[in-house]
């Protein structure tokens, strides 16, 4: 059985950076090709139109990278399902909500749980700086109020999380991953369970 570590956390809160790090600790980095979803622009541009099939798209694709058979028994992911529950809760309502949960739950089924997950927290000031910052055409239309409603759905989320399944809340605002996580305390945890 692969053991998985999902990184959950709001747009630009190091997700990806951080995930590039965990090579270093004995994992298979995985990462989301937001580009592969064909339906991630036309989300940004009319999120109640294109947000059905865009968040069944990037669940699909989690589910399916996580499924690939490698060498290793050990990945992290710069993507979490319960991230995905997540954006549902912003994103969907009624039928859609319930069939995108039932398809989840399925998929859980399947792949089984995590045994980690890493929560990286932000202030979304600092999150809708870093989004201008990186200058990606689709994000412009990111505001902070979508920002604090994906905050809230995350928190939410996370008092639902199984508890034999480990979080680790990291405050990515005050921790440079780019120079990487050698000597950081808050990952101790995460090498002890290697």
């Amino acid at each position: 059985m692969i053991k998985r570590l999902e990184i959950l956390g709001n747009i630009a809160s190091g997700k990806t950076t951080l995930c590039k790090n965990m090579d270093k600790k004995g994992y298979l980095s995985i990462f989301e090709n937001f580009q592969d979803n064909p339906f991630f622009k036309n989300f940004y541009k009319n999120p109640q139109a294109f947000s059905f099939e865009t968040e069944l798209t990037f669940l699909l694709q989690h589910y399916h990278s996580i499924k690939i058979p490698n060498k290793k028994n050990l990945i992290a992911c710069d993507y979490s399902l319960f991230l995905d529950m997540a954006y549902a809760d912003v994103n969907l309502s009624g039928n859609r909500h319930k069939l995108f949960t039932e398809i989840v739950e399925e998929i859980l089924i399947e792949i089984g749980h995590p045994l980690q997950i890493i929560h990286l927290t932000c202030p979304e000031e600092v999150l809708l700086q870093r989004i201008a910052a990186r200058n990606r055409d689709v994000e412009r239309s990111i505001s902070i109020d979508y920002l604090k409603s994906l905050s809230k759905a995350i928190s939410l989320r996370l008092k639902k999380i199984p508890d034999q399944i480990q979080v680790i809340s990291i405050n990515s605002n005050s921790i440079n991953f780019v120079s990487g996580i050698e000597g950081l305390q808050e990952f101790e945890p995460i090498i002890k369970a290697l």
